[in-house]
């Protein structure tokens, strides 16, 4: 027998003593009709309060400290100034200027968390003893140490998205206006280019008038002088040639050929 298939005996024969060692299922036994009827009677007996009073005051049920925000709300001790609270949220609402309703829920999250950090901090207070500043109460002040932790962090977390989603926008923002100005950019360019195109249309344009011109007073003045001097054309073919073999000799040989 190898390695592998001693494991394999060893895993059978545990799995068979567990098996082994586990006592058989007991029959369930069944209740009686006046058992039954007891029990509803008593179920009916802790459906908590009915008044909106009792309602009311066990809806403040586990809030002695105040550190866990309670069905989700945040709540203002007795103890505490609610105008400081204003002022905190006003505060922060001036600096960060919020626009979005995003952005005025994470400020106001901000204030909560950096309020209750306080509380945890002050509480922790009521844990020391006055005179030597030794800990009366670890447990507690462990817990008030711990929420003082988490609404820190909180505090941060709600920083830190507030400053990401105003970096997101103004990346936004900058890519929309940097694709703004490269289209304009290009637009520009474009305008230019056809323009210089079109002024160097024209320019052909004018050049040839202008030689076209040139070319009809030319011929305009030897018609004129043909008829006022029947040798004229004979007399200019003959200084051109002389002009040509003057200046470029091998044009006149070319021309001659």
């Amino acid at each position: 027998m190898n390695r592998k298939e001693r494991r394999a005996a060893a895993h059978k024969d545990q799995k068979l003593a567990r098996k082994a060692g586990f006592p058989p299922p007991q029959p369930i036994q069944p209740i009686s009709d006046a058992q039954l009827n007891a029990n509803r009677a008593n179920a009916q007996l802790s459906c908590g309060p009915k008044t909106e009073a009792g309602r009311a005051a066990s809806s403040q049920n586990r809030t002695t400290h105040g550190l866990a925000r309670h069905n989700g709300t945040f709540v203002l001790l007795s103890s505490e100034d609610p105008n400081g609270f204003v002022a905190l949220k006003a505060s922060l609402t001036a600096e960060h200027c919020p626009t979005t309703e995003t952005e005025s829920i994470l400020i106001n999250s901000m204030a909560e968390s950096h309020w209750l950090a306080n509380r945890a901090q002050t509480l922790q207070h009521t844990c020391l003893d006055p005179h030597t500043g030794q800990i009366t109460n670890p447990s507690l002040f462990s817990l008030y140490l711990r929420y003082q932790t988490t609404h820190t962090r909180a505090f941060h977390k709600c920083l830190n998205d507030l400053l990401k989603l105003r970096s997101e926008k103004r990346k936004t923002a900058n890519g929309f206006e940097a694709q703004n100005r490269k289209n304009q950019e290009i637009r520009i360019k474009n305008e230019r280019h056809e323009m210089k195109k079109d002024h160097h249309e024209w320019d052909i344009r004018m050049k040839d008038a202008a030689f076209c011109h040139r070319v009809g007073l030319n011929v305009s003045h030897n018609n004129q002088a043909t008829r006022e001097n029947p040798g004229f054309e004979a007399q200019y073919i003959a200084e051109v040639d002389r002009l040509l073999q003057h200046q470029r000799p091998e044009f006149a040989q070319s021309a001659a050929a």
